[in-house]
């Protein structure tokens, strides 16, 4: 694999990277855009006449939030509270007045067999959940426990629901966010998986869990190599130029 820095730096896969991330990650909540829609309001930031101010601003927030996520890698930011609120922030902006803050009153996930955690409660469970993925990661030997490690760790901030709505969200970009600062790649659900992602949210084999992040994670793989070769090739065609 590239190294952060490389893949950080190349735009084109970054910019692929984040129309991905936003068209599915929202469809998966029930956003009606295209992945080409998408890629207009965030390349182009052009508004479709069809979209909803909901659905527009439900994309065009991960324009926003690209920057804020290179930025964060680049200077090693760990995982903490502080850091989650930031994304929480960016991703519900223009959507609810409480982006970036914990639920203050308590929340319930429609068909789901578990109570989040009461909102007194988020600030430290969310601390722990934190400490306990570092654990995790520092004691890992190999990138499929890296993994399983990270997608425990996914369920896990499902069930805490530390904001009033987002969560689904902001939890899929910290999948994202733990595979990039643990030289995995980035890890997008895509929306035509929901019915078997949700099914492991709810309790689901965490192995079966691994193998299918595995599986998306090989072929995002092949996709950022791709991608930084025609950065490569194109530079060279700079350069014979000269």
């Amino acid at each position: 694999m590239a190294t952060l820095h490389e893949i950080l730096n190349n735009n084109d896969y970054m910019l692929d990277l984040c129309v991905r991330m936003a068209h599915h990650s929202t469809a998966i909540e029930g956003n009606t855009l295209s992945q080409d829609e998408t890629a207009s309001i965030i390349l182009d930031n052009f508004l479709n006449l069809k979209a909803s101010e909901r659905e527009f601003y439900e994309v065009r927030n991960y324009r926003f939030l690209l920057p804020v996520l290179i930025d964060s890698l680049t200077n090693k930011e760990l995982l903490n509270n502080e850091l989650i609120k930031k994304f929480h922030n960016v991703i519900m902006r223009d959507l609810r007045d409480d982006a970036g803050q914990f639920k203050k009153i308590e929340n319930l996930v429609v068909g789901a067999n578990f109570e989040p955690t009461k909102p007194y409660l988020v600030p430290s469970a969310l601390k722990d959940w934190c400490d306990n993925l570092d654990y995790k990661l520092k004691n890992a030997t190999n990138p499929k426990e890296r993994v399983e490690a990270i997608l425990h760790s996914h369920v896990s901030f499902e069930k805490i629901h530390p904001f009033g709505d987002g969560n689904g969200r902001t939890g899929r970009l910290l999948m994202i966010y733990s595979c990039f600062q643990n030289n995995l790649p980035p890890l997008v659900i895509p929306k035509e998986q929901k019915a078997k992602y949700i099914s492991f949210l709810r309790g689901g084999d965490i192995k079966e869990f691994v193998l299918f992040a595995r599986e998306l994670q090989i072929a995002e793989q092949k996709r950022m190599d791709k991608f930084l070769q025609q950065t490569k090739n194109q530079s060279r065609g700079k350069d014979l130029d000269r």
